[in-house]
């Protein structure tokens, strides 16, 4: 899967990106999950408050989040300052110059700015010292230490997690002097959010009509379109990344949209979940060992999505994936139908006595073959009557307008 360095990334030659699309043509991944499945998500956290590492299958990202005190900016003076920063130097195949992963990095750190800074997810008034004087500034520092496709979504799910766990020192400014506390004297301070986003991938392709989730390296770059969305814990909408040159119609947005809403939903409860575990493992005075091995090996224990959520809502995010897909079935059908020759019905007998005239003096009824004797002979009679009868209408009307013209000229 990985390769060495000034060496082709995988799946960006022709060969790679047409067996791919061969491969999901024919609704099949290498590693054998379903369209709409997922990896499994584990959490490593760190001793230091905000040190959380993340593996999302086989790609793996450390966040590390510290803070300082600085000045405001001009024009917000009574907020604090969010900053993020990627670094993708841990990646082996990509090449010395770094010519490769440089707009990977710039539009990984946009797109994570645009999640967390512009969606105004953390509260930054509370980081607020002193209005124009002195403000707390958070750091987030996210570095890819594996690289196997969708780096969005765990550089969101590293970086909330991160800020979730991280603890500040308590402050007080008075007489123009800060105080700073250490965690003896008072107990750190967490942040405070206004809501909690979390990105989810898919790629389209142009030889299906599928949208495939949680892609790999090889599935990432051989898709056609990629769109990430962000939603928070209220299903609301964060941000929308789309582009490629497949083509994406409604249908196929509003899918992907609500299946990442419930996923997203799913991965905050469960960085609640894992976050109230570590602070009962503190609690419980847990020894924790400092350093990266510790997060990357197995001497800290991981927190699997899959073991403390359970496979509840993995079946329901299949089951409604598989209705909308059901849904669209149905909705195409029509369509096939239109084309195809309407089919002959077989006459059913239809009971006519409530629109054939009867006779009153007959009491009895007629035999089925003598009721269709007679109806034939009225038939017969009826329609020799009707054409006697247009054929008088329409002398009169021919004399009639002879007399007219006629009366008209004298």
């Amino acid at each position: 899967m990985f390769m060495n360095a000034n060496l082709f990334e995988p799946g960006k030659t022709k060969p790679e990106r047409n067996f791919i699309q061969l491969a999901v043509k024919q609704n099949q991944r290498f590693d054998g999950r379903r369209s709409n499945e997922c990896r499994d998500v584990e959490l490593t956290f760190g001793a230091d408050w905000g040190t959380v590492a993340v593996s999302l299958g086989e790609t793996k990202v450390l966040t590390n989040v510290t803070c300082d005190l600085g000045a405001p900016t001009t024009s917000r003076p009574n907020e604090g300052k969010l900053l993020l920063n990627v670094n993708l130097g841990g990646v082996a195949f990509l090449d010395e110059v770094q010519s490769t992963h440089e707009p990977r990095s710039l539009t990984l750190n946009s797109l994570l700015e645009r999640t967390f800074r512009s969606s105004r997810c953390v509260d930054l008034e509370s980081l607020c010292v002193a209005a124009e004087q002195h403000v707390w500034c958070i750091r987030v520092d996210i570095n890819v230490l594996n690289h196997d496709g969708n780096l969005y979504d765990a550089s969101t799910i590293a970086t909330l997690a991160a800020l979730m766990h991280f603890r500040r020192p308590d402050v007080t400014f008075a007489d123009d002097e800060l105080h700073i506390y250490t965690e003896k004297e008072r107990e750190f301070i967490p942040l405070l959010f206004l809501h909690y986003p979390v990105s989810v991938t898919y790629c389209i392709y142009k030889s299906s009509n599928q949208p495939i989730v949680d892609p790999t390296l090889l599935e990432e770059n051989g898709a056609d379109s990629v769109i990430v969305l962000s939603f928070n814990s209220y299903q609301e909408l964060c941000t929308l990344n789309a582009g490629g040159t497949a083509p994406t119609n409604v249908r196929t947005i509003m899918q992907c949209a609500r299946n990442a809403a419930t996923r997203a939903k799913s991965l905050v409860d469960f960085i609640r979940k894992a976050l109230s575990l570590d602070e009962e493992r503190r609690l419980q005075g847990g020894r924790f060992i400092q350093g990266l091995a510790a997060l990357i090996g197995d001497t800290q224990p991981k927190l699997s999505f899959r073991k403390l959520m359970g496979h509840q809502k993995q079946d329901q995010q299949v089951r409604t994936s598989e209705k909308m897909d059901v849904d669209t079935k149905c909705i195409d059908k029509p369509e096939i139908e239109e084309e195809d020759p309407p089919k002959k019905e077989i006459d059913a007998p239809v009971d006519s006595s409530s629109w054939l005239p009867q006779d009153e003096d007959l009491q009895e009824l007629p035999t089925p073959s003598e009721a269709s004797i007679s109806k034939a002979g009225k038939a017969k009679q009826n329609r020799s009557k009707n054409k006697a009868n247009k054929k008088q209408l329409a002398k009169k009307q021919n004399h009639s307008d002879s007399e007219e013209e006629a009366k008209q000229v004298i």
